[in-house]
């Protein structure tokens, strides 16, 4: 009559390891990546996300959500985008304190936060702000500006407001793993 219990407790054990595989709380992200290395620049990037085409100007690569295309524009509001500076100065900080002296002056863009981080060993200069796209979604910008040998990397990182939280992961992906070739 004793092993009952002990027979009870074991399968109540193998349910409930069985049952917690199946529970998920969303906030998983897909743990495929996916690698670009092109146009003297490599990093990893979501393996569900696509690359796109970069149409803006010193554009070197875009990669984007193809769940999070915009159907008015066709582009996906899920996206980072890597641009090689085009700013007179050498100096970082003043690249990006001009940059962002012209971009606040209009009051469609609202400053977050800014400040510094660190990729791969080196400082890199951080500024998230928000931005209503063409089609008028709210949108939250990271941009991190960094120095690699004598020219400044941007890469833009974009979502929904309502959605940048949940994909840092994913741009933390690209932004940590950007090397200069």
């Amino acid at each position: 009559m004793k092993k009952y219990p002990f027979l009870i407790l074991l399968a109540l054990l193998c349910l409930v390891v069985s049952v917690s595989g199946c529970v998920s709380s969303g906030n998983e992200t897909n743990n495929t990546t996916s690698h670009y290395s092109q146009n003297g620049i490599s990093f990893d990037y979501p393996g569900t996300w696509n690359t796109a085409n970069a149409v803006s100007n010193n554009s070197l690569a875009a990669v984007g959500d193809p769940k999070s295309v915009d159907n008015t524009t066709g582009e996906p509001q899920t996206f980072v985008l890597i641009q090689k500076s085009n700013a007179t100065s050498s100096d970082l900080q003043t690249a990006y304190d001009a940059n962002y002296a012209s971009l606040f002056t209009n009051t469609s863009y609202q400053r977050v936060s800014e400040g510094n981080i660190t990729v791969n060993g080196a400082t890199a200069l951080e500024n998230v702000y928000t931005v209503n796209s063409t089609s008028g979604t709210a949108m939250q910008m990271q941009a991190v500006w960094l120095k690699e040998n004598s020219d400044i990397y941007v890469i833009l990182c974009g979502a929904t407001q309502s959605d940048f939280n949940n994909q840092q992961d994913n741009f933390n992906m690209v932004i940590n793993s950007f090397k200069v070739q």
